[in-house]
């Protein structure tokens, strides 16, 4: 009878350690799959940017307008930028919110033109809150979903301004416009900016994007994470101002890409049908406005995150511009 009860006490303490197990490994499995989307498409995003290119060449330039050249400057008809994503306008259906970057690469995409692998691809990446109603199949009865939304700018490549001769966008009164491409209605090839966004991954609340020309500058956390050419995170290949005259047309040797994500409990529990959450939004307020304090930014928007009992994760990777030749 002592051996009964023994091995009784035994088999009970083992149903509950397997038990406690099976409930661990569901979930790590649940957490995983939530998070799944996010990380292919974070993948997805740093491939993409590590393939920016400008393909700068110098020409004369006469600075003083004396009619005599004073010597050789970069110049490219690509772009480089980063920038706050509420510059790029809202809508009736997307609210763009946090930080942007739109860039220029290789990537070969076309809707006309096969195998031509080297074709140059305008390319964008921000976050925006809306409904999935012109995302969805028509056949889908269903309620829109009102989410935040990793988008990607994906024209295609006959929708480059770098590849029209510009004569035809002039007679028709819509001349080239190489700063403002990523925004304005594309006056090669078909279709408007949004008409060429597409969601990646739902439940992103926002990317941070950090363009850098070394890995580290100083021996302190707040020195090493400073960007001396992007101190607000913002940088654009077209500035030529005296103070950023060094940095023009050039993409940077390095990006540092964060992006937040939340679970899609969270994401429903939020859920207003339409109105971005305060509460989630809040989070992230005053956070990602200085360079020095990164890594203070992100303890303190993940700890505002537990502190809403929202379930994340945050996702950090440094990406090599392989087409940078960096020089001051």
């Amino acid at each position: 009878m002592v051996a009964m009860g023994i091995l009784t006490v035994l088999m009970l303490m083992l149903t509950a350690l397997l038990d406690q197990i099976q409930k661990s490994w569901r979930f790590s499995e649940s957490r995983i799959s939530q998070f799944r989307e996010a990380r292919v498409a974070f993948d997805v995003m740093t491939k993409n940017i590590g393939q920016a290119s400008l393909n700068t060449y110098w020409e004369l330039r006469d600075k003083d307008s004396d009619g005599l050249f004073d010597g050789y400057f970069r110049t490219s008809e690509l772009h480089f930028i980063t920038m706050d994503a509420a510059r790029l306008g809202g809508s009736a259906t997307q609210q763009p919110v946090g930080q942007a970057i739109f860039f220029q690469a290789p990537l070969g995409f076309s809707s006309t033109y096969r195998n031509l692998n080297n074709l140059f691809n305008g390319r964008g990446y921000f976050v925006a809150f809306g409904s999935d109603k012109a995302f969805k199949p028509s056949f889908v009865q269903a309620r829109d979903r009102y989410r935040f939304r990793l988008m990607e700018f994906r024209p295609p490549a006959e929708s480059n301004q770098v590849f029209a001769d510009g004569q035809e966008e002039i007679e028709k009164g819509q001349p080239q416009d190489f700063q403002g491409w990523y925004k304005q209605a594309l006056s090669v090839g078909e279709g408007t900016f949004e008409s060429h966004l597409n969601p990646l991954a739902e439940n992103i609340l926002t990317v941070v994007v950090t363009p850098r020309d070394s890995l580290e500058v100083g021996t302190t956390t707040r020195e090493a994470t400073f960007s001396r050419i992007a101190p607000r995170y913002e940088f654009d290949t077209n500035d030529q101002s005296e103070d950023r005259e060094e940095f023009a047309q050039q993409v940077p040797p390095l990006v540092r890409v964060t992006m937040v994500a939340i679970d899609e409990a969270a994401a429903v529990r939020f859920d207003r049908d339409g109105s971005i959450p305060a509460e989630l939004t809040g989070a992230l307020t005053g956070a990602f406005s200085s360079t020095q304090n990164y890594t203070e930014d992100v303890q303190r928007v993940s700890a505002a995150l537990n502190e809403l009992k929202v379930s994340h994760k945050i996702f950090s990777s440094l990406v090599l511009l392989r087409s940078s030749k960096w020089s001051t």
